[in-house]
């Protein structure tokens, strides 16, 4: 059997098994039961580690098997094929790990009902006669204001238009976004002459299959755009890298972290066109919200939301014995020191692989995050590995399924324990396959040699 054909096979049997699993998903819970692997009896999120690591296995058998094979024998019709499958999959599945999903819902009604979503909360009395049975009584935090940005905002009018009140057409929605991620991905491979099978590590990653087609968060609709600023900044058409990225930030906030990576010494069209975007997209609903614009985006940042913090609760545990403001003052150091990778790769703007850059920063970002780190939040690292595999952020995108416990115990609290085994493993991965390539480089010496050029 010829390499191609054996590679075939193999995806073709893991690709049946995890499709298999896919459509099972957390229909499975009996059975997990059975055997004894869930942790609380009843709660269908109990099936969700059991069922998330079986096919994290598959994953990294099928992502092992394209990563080490020969370049040229392409199987990427099974992998696309196989991910779409998984995606459909999914499409009807019971929505289990996340109520995001009702607050998209309510804030597309909010706004067909001609009022803007940042003025009132669900719970306010102006807002009454929008409730109902199904959506309203499932919406998290119905006494706070909507947290999602402008673009978000447009997105969820746009979906209320096509299907109200409809979570499969949500989750259709973003499963088309997440296909377009797929395809995008692929260009880029092949705009840099990388085999496009590597888009299995997005594409068949269960992190994006249950936090995008599963529970349908806004990542998805997010990353096609970074993918574009990403793809056209490679091209070098700044107007339109700043209008991706731009429309990016206005649906999720965070990817404005990558203005620093993108960003060239002497480009003005980047820069402006970037802040044209932003405002354009704020100015509709700033004209009748005002301050309130911004939502419930001030409070995410209170003590009472954190979840699963890394770096940030180590530092804030060896100021304490200090200061009494251990908290504020390790989120000042992460900020700091994530605003001097950003001035850093600002300064060399000009230097080295387009991609590079943006991967360093993205990697800051998760590593130096000020705010919680929710499983969703780090599938944006998941495009850039497609082209710089690291060992310590596919590990993470395993082990962070590891967080949901907090939601299976009494009281609700994180253990220590699991946070340490997703962030020391995940330093110490990063850390050995830093120090490998310093070593390679200074082997050939060219100095360091960025992944890009190992792993074609």
């Amino acid at each position: 059997m010829s390499g191609r054909n054996g590679i075939a096979v193999l995806l073709a049997c893991v690709g049946t098994l995890s499709g298999l699993l896919y459509t099972l998903n957390f229909r499975l819970a009996p059975l997990f039961d059975r055997l004894g692997l869930i942790a609380r009896e009843g709660d269908p999120r109990s099936a969700y580690l059991p069922l998330y690591f079986s096919l994290f296995v598959l994953y990294g058998v099928a992502s092992a098997a394209v990563l080490r094979k020969r370049h040229g024998a392409s199987c990427l019709g099974f992998i696309v094929g196989f991910a779409a499958l998984f995606r459909a999959a999914l499409l009807f599945a019971p929505l289990v790990l996340s109520d995001d999903l009702y607050r998209y819902i309510w804030d597309g009604r909010v706004q067909w009902a001609g009022i803007n979503p940042y003025l009132y909360p669900p719970s306010a009395p102006e807002l009454a006669a929008l409730r109902d049975e199904h959506i309203y009584p499932r919406i998290n935090r119905p006494e706070s204001p909507t947290i999602y940005p402008p673009g978000a905002q447009m997105l969820f009018a746009a979906i209320a238009a096509l299907f109200p009140d409809s979570i499969t057409g949500v989750r259709g929605i973003m499963i088309l976004f997440d296909l377009g991620t797929i395809v995008l991905i692929i260009r880029l491979l092949k705009k840099k002459g990388i085999d496009p099978d590597r888009v299995i590590l997005y594409a068949w990653s269960p992190l994006v299959m249950f936090e995008l087609a599963g529970s349908g968060h806004l990542e998805a609709a997010m990353l096609p755009f970074i993918l574009l600023a990403l793809l056209s900044r490679m091209d070098g058409r700044s107007f339109l890298a700043g209008t991706a990225l731009g429309t990016a930030t206005l649906i999720k906030l965070y990817p404005a972290a990558l203005f620093p990576a993108l960003y060239r010494r002497g480009d003005r069209v980047f820069p402006l066109v970037f802040a044209v975007t932003i405002l354009a997209g704020y100015l509709p609903y700033l004209i009748g919200a005002g301050g309130k614009v911004l939502g419930f985006l001030p409070g995410y940042f209170a003590a009472a939301e954190d979840f699963n913090v890394g770096l940030r609760d180590a530092l804030a545990f060896l100021l304490g014995p200090f200061t009494a403001s251990a908290r504020p003052g390790a989120i000042l150091l992460v900020t700091i020191l994530l605003g001097g990778v950003a001035l850093t790769l600002a300064r060399r703007g000009n230097e080295g692989d387009v991609l590079w850059r943006p991967y360093l920063m993205v990697s800051a970002y998760l590593l130096l995050l000020p705010t919680s780190l929710h499983p969703w939040y780090v599938i944006w690292i998941l495009p850039f590995l497609c082209v710089f595999p690291t060992w310590g952020w596919l590990y993470l995108s395993g082990a962070v399924a590891f967080s949901y416990m907090k939601y299976l115990l009494e009281p609700e609290v994180l253990p220590l324990g699991i946070r340490l085994g997703e962030f020391v493993p995940l330093v110490v991965l990063l850390a050995l396959q830093a120090a490998r390539h310093r070593r390679a480089g200074r082997e050939a010496s060219r100095g360091i040699t960025p992944m890009a050029e190992t792993s074609r």
